[in-house]
C-alpha cells in the first residue's frame, strides 16, 4: 500500500476523473477497469502517480493501485485532492467520456508499444487482436474498432 500522500493524490485524481469510491469497491468490474486505466494515462500524462503496471487480463493493471482504492479511508477519499495542468485536461476529459472496453483496448495498445519501441500500427494491432480476441468478440469488435481506438488516441494526442 502507498503513503498517505500517495493515496490523497489517487482520491483527488478519481474524483477528478468522475468516479466514486464506493462505486469503484463495491460497485461493477467496469468501475474498477475505469480506476486502473484512468491511472494508467494519468501517470502517462505525467501526472504524479507512484503506481507501477503490469499487463494483465483487462490491459495494464496494478495490484498496489487496487489495494490502495480497497484500503483507502472514508476520509482519505473526501480530503483527496489533485493539482491537474491545464495542458492534459483535455485529454482527461475525452478519457473520462469512454467506457471501460475503450480504455482497455487503449490502455494494451500503449503499454504494448511502449515495451516495444518502434512497433508500426499494423504489428501493434496484429498483437492486441491476439491478446484481446476473446474480449473483442465477446463486444462483437474487432481489429477495425482496435485501430479506430489507436486512431482516437493520437487525434488527442495520448499516443
Amino acid at each position: 500500500m502507498s503513503d498517505a500522500k500517495d493515496r490523497l493524490l489517487l482520491s483527488g485524481f478519481l474524483k477528478f476523473m468522475g468516479l466514486d469510491r464506493n462505486k469503484i469497491v463495491s460497485g461493477k468490474l467496469e468501475n474498477r477497469i475505469k480506476a486502473q486505466k484512468f491511472v494508467y494515462f494519468g501517470k502517462k500524462l505525467g501526472l504524479p502517480l507512484s503506481y507501477d503496471f503490469d499487463l494483465y487480463l483487462y490491459g495494464p493493471y496494478s495490484t498496489e493501485l487496487a489495494d490502495d482504492y480497497y484500503n483507502m479511508s472514508e476520509d482519505e477519499w473526501k480530503s483527496g485532492t489533485i493539482d491537474v495542468p491545464e495542458s492534459i485536461e483535455k485529454a482527461l476529459h475525452y478519457l473520462r467520456g469512454n467506457d471501460a472496453l475503450f480504455l482497455e483496448i487503449a490502455a494494451t495498445l500503449d503499454s504494448i508499444r511502449t515495451v516495444n519501441s518502434g512497433v508500426g500500427d499494423n504489428k501493434l494491432i496484429d498483437v492486441v487482436s491476439k491478446l484481446k480476441s476473446t474480449r473483442l468478440s465477446e463486444k462483437s469488435k474487432d481489429r477495425n474498432y482496435l485501430r479506430d481506438v489507436l486512431s482516437e488516441l493520437s487525434n488527442h494526442n495520448i499516443f
